[in-house]
């Protein structure tokens, strides 16, 4: 594995084995929740779906989703202790305008930022043009991040960041997770567990 860190990101290349990344692939284009995003406008052309959950929830994510217990295993920080967690996925056309992360905000009167956003880049396409993750400080740009399958990103969660239009042949598939720590009152306001997605009309 190797490590690229600066003050606004970190990347680790090869995280996972090539199996598992193959199956976390399969799962995620073949979930049932996967749909057309519920997320906010900014994601109007993705597809996906939203894991949200507390740290003393982690075993119930994963006896719905098995396919996810090396990747949490791997990717959440021990000092964090509520997720929000969407695999997304870009095809032809797609892209993510600029955003803040804030998706736990929906549940309190308060607005939540995460401490820390990772990206598992589980599909890139040999033929991808665009798709570029955009990472902003004051709207001023400081990082493009080129995604690399296998490869986890994690970035500071006051970030404001956006993904570039997606041309390829093949789906753009990441696996992004939120993570926040957040005050006892406030986490008392999330759900241990939930499962987001649009419901087909």
């Amino acid at each position: 594995m190797q490590i690229t860190t600066n003050k606004y990101y970190q990347l680790r290349s090869q995280t996972f084995p090539r199996d598992y990344l193959n199956t976390l692939r399969s799962q995620i284009l073949f979930s049932p929740y996967l749909a057309a995003s519920q997320l906010s406008d900014s994601f109007a052309e993705t597809k996906g779906f939203s894991v949200v959950f507390k740290r003393s929830s982690i075993s119930e994510v994963e006896r719905h989703f098995p396919f996810f217990q090396p990747y949490l295993k791997v990717v959440l920080e021990p000092t964090c202790n509520a997720f929000y967690l969407n695999p997304l996925v870009l095809e032809g056309g797609a892209r993510v305008e600029p955003h803040i992360d804030c998706s736990l905000s929906a549940y309190g009167k308060f607005i939540a930022i995460p401490n820390v956003v990772s990206v598992l880049y589980v599909q890139i396409p040999p033929d991808l043009q665009g798709g570029e993750l955009v990472l902003q400080n004051r709207e001023h740009q400081v990082a493009q991040i080129q995604p690399q399958t296998n490869t986890l990103l994690y970035f500071r969660g006051n970030l404001r960041h956006l993904v570039n239009e997606v041309k390829s042949s093949q789906a753009r598939i990441s696996l992004v997770c939120e993570q926040y720590n957040l005050s006892e009152s406030r986490l008392q306001q999330i759900p241990e567990f939930e499962i987001q997605y649009k419901a087909v009309q």
